[in-house]
């Protein structure tokens, strides 16, 4: 055999071995490029599922917050309309009749006495008369001090170790409506 047959037959050889190499080579690369694919195709199903959870954990925040914002607002009105209810009863207090101003304020300070039995009184300054007259009535051992515009009605009872404050305002807001104000609101939204 002749060194160009040898060659020749040494080349095909090579060439088949190539071939066949490059088969699996091209082989392998289709089976990584399909894993590739599956596992791409996989990950993004897994993103969009996560992404449609957060979309939905999303719009489900979105709807508790609304849902909260809209009673906090209600809330708001319904805390305002109290407040209103007992601004209007301290209006109708403040706008008493001086004979019924009167006779409430004797009653007030008939109660007083009975813990402090005598003090100066601050009263406001458009009721000094309706206090004076309500105090002769009670004959009780108080004597107007001071007059205030700090306060329209009731009176703060003070000696030098003690001070009872029976303003309305104070009343109100600090006796009666923390009392009564479950029930209030009970009957204002049923």
């Amino acid at each position: 055999m002749a060194i160009s047959d040898i060659i020749k037959k040494i080349t095909d050889e090579a060439n088949k071995k190539a071939a066949f190499m490059k088969q699996i080579i091209d082989d392998e690369i289709k089976k990584v490029e399909k894993e590739a694919a599956k596992k791409a195709e996989e990950r993004k199903k897994e993103i969009e599922e996560s992404v449609a959870k957060m979309y939905q954990s999303i719009i489900e925040k979105a709807k508790i917050l609304a849902k909260m914002e809209s009673g906090s607002m209600l809330l708001k009105e319904k805390r305002e309309v109290i407040d209103t209810a007992y601004a209007e009863v301290e209006k109708e207090l403040n706008n008493l009749a001086d004979s019924e101003y009167t006779e409430l304020i004797f009653k007030m300070l008939k109660s007083a006495a009975t813990t402090m039995p005598k003090g100066d009184l601050i009263v406001p300054a458009n009721r000094r008369k309706q206090t004076e007259q309500a105090t002769e009535k009670a004959g009780v051992d108080f004597h107007i001090k001071e007059e205030t515009s700090d306060f329209k009605g009731g009176f703060i009872v003070r000696t030098s170790k003690v001070e009872i404050n029976l303003s309305f305002p104070y009343l109100l807001n600090k006796m009666v409506r923390p009392k009564t104000e479950i029930e209030v609101a009970s009957i204002l939204f049923k």
